[in-house]
């Protein structure tokens, strides 16, 4: 039944990172191979797959870019009022920054991958053996229901602007800038309107599968830690499970024993079968004690084993953190300063008397997107920091006192490793946690306040 389990677990892993792995080859952001869509005689000759996901993601490329060009064409070109002006400069600095970080999903796709095979070859299914235990199904439920309300989410909160001229019912396109033809004939006005829609689409897309990407990772690694801090909490109960011998008093304590589910992420544990668990040999070695210390000697081995496989646990997740912080520390600088520039852009539109009702509800819906943004990447931060400090007092809360001198020596090496903060971090200038949202809040709102006193000159 738990292999069962554990190989659902891994499928439902493997579909939902296929799911975004497929859909960010729709967006060209990741390299697609043509070969298995070929004719068998054409497959892997004349260069045939890479030439033609070189058109693919050149014409993505160029739906992001042109958007983006045309706007600082308008705005050095044309006389455009302070509120037409910052409505432009939204736009822009969106566009803009979507070229850097497409470049970033492209470079870093190996690290990202990397990252993922972390997770199958490494991730426990479920904590130690003891009266209950935390399962990997959890956080993949999780997961997988949060990634798809947060792309659902972005796609709502920016295609609006793409279907503004048809609930407006005007024929005008969702972004009015330069162009060098006339985009009121047609078919150039149906060219360039799907352009819109399609860099639109791009725009929910990409931003909403990097933020889902690096939700799976975040939210997995706190599963782990919140795993890892259920088996040293139940640490003498799975060395009686280890040692064969303690049935009677195993039931007897987990039918007395109320579960505390406070100190977990998603506070979901379940009880342990111990009717059908299996007891398992000890491997691990004692330490040659000196007389004074062979004292609570009482399920010393299995504690030790039991320990030691804690201890593993834990340096692999410090060795995830280190993986998921070296790949992602440039694309949280890179979103700190996107999503500053549009709260401040965002709140001097929403203050503008002169923008239309429909206008203002997409400027609203944007500034919505945005805040939410802000706070998911500086709560997931938060919450993995607190997670690798919880290790070290979920092992102090452990029945420390009554194990020997080889347990305590052992619980030195989690102390030290635990006092190793586990940080997420912009380019290794700013961490992400509440604290960095409070203050890219109140930056925006500073920059906006110089703004408005700008235009009041």
């Amino acid at each position: 039944m738990t292999l069962r389990a554990n190989s659902e677990d891994d499928q439902t892993l493997l579909l939902n990172f296929r799911m975004l792995e497929r859909v960010l080859r729709f967006v060209a952001v990741w390299p697609t191979d043509y070969n298995s869509y070929l004719p068998k005689y054409l497959r892997g000759r004349y260069l045939l797959s890479e030439l033609i996901n070189t058109c693919y993601m050149l014409f993505w490329f160029f739906v992001c870019v042109h958007i983006a060009v045309f706007h600082i064409v308008s705005i050095v070109t044309i006389d455009l009022s302070y509120d037409e002006l910052f409505l432009t400069l939204i736009t822009t600095s969106i566009y803009s920054i979507m070229i850097p970080l497409s470049t970033y999903l492209l470079m870093y796709e190996g690290n990202i991958r990397q990252l993922y095979k972390f997770v199958t070859r490494h991730f426990r299914k479920r904590s130690a053996a003891g009266v209950h235990y935390i399962s990997i199904s959890s956080s993949i439920r999780f997961t997988n229901r949060y990634q798809f309300w947060w792309l659902v989410i972005c796609v709502l909160g920016t295609m609006h602007w793409a279907i503004y001229p048809i609930l407006s019912q005007e024929r005008t396109l969702p972004f009015p800038f330069w162009y060098p033809v006339d985009v009121q004939q047609s078919p150039m006005y149906e060219l360039a309107y799907t352009l819109q829609v399609l860099g639109q689409l791009q725009v929910s897309l990409v931003y909403g599968l990097a933020g889902a990407l690096f939700m799976l990772f975040v939210f997995m690694a706190c599963s782990q830690f919140d795993m890892l801090c259920c088996s040293l909490a139940n640490i003498r109960q799975s060395a009686m499970i280890l040692n064969g011998h303690y049935r009677m008093e195993l039931r007897h304590y987990q039918a007395n024993h109320e579960i505390d589910t406070r100190g977990y992420v998603l506070k979901e544990v379940f009880r342990e079968d111990l009717v059908n668990v299996q007891p398992t040999k000890t491997v691990s070695k004692l330490d040659q004690l000196s007389a004074s210390q062979t004292y609570l000697m009482e399920l010393s081995s299995e504690l030790t084993c039991v320990l030691e496989d804690c201890i593993k646990h834990h340096l692999i997740l410090l060795r995830f953190c280190q993986l998921l912080e070296s790949c992602y520390h440039p694309y949280i600088l890179l979103k700190l300063f996107q999503i500053l520039l549009l709260l401040c852009f965002l709140a001097f539109m929403a203050t503008v008397e002169s923008l239309s009702t429909m206008k203002l509800i997409n400027v609203l819906e944007y500034f919505m997107l945005t805040m939410t943004e802000l706070y998911l990447y500086c709560f997931l931060g938060h919450i993995l920091m607190n997670q690798g400090l919880k290790v070290g007092d979920a092992l102090w809360k452990s029945p420390w006192h009554l194990c020997g001198a080889s347990y305590r020596r052992r619980m030195l090496i989690i102390l030290m490793n635990a006092q190793r903060p586990v940080r997420l971090t912009g380019l290794k200038l700013y961490e992400l946690n509440l604290e960095t949202y409070y203050t890219v809040l109140k930056a925006a709102f500073s920059y906006y306040t110089i703004i408005k006193k700008f235009k009041s000159l």
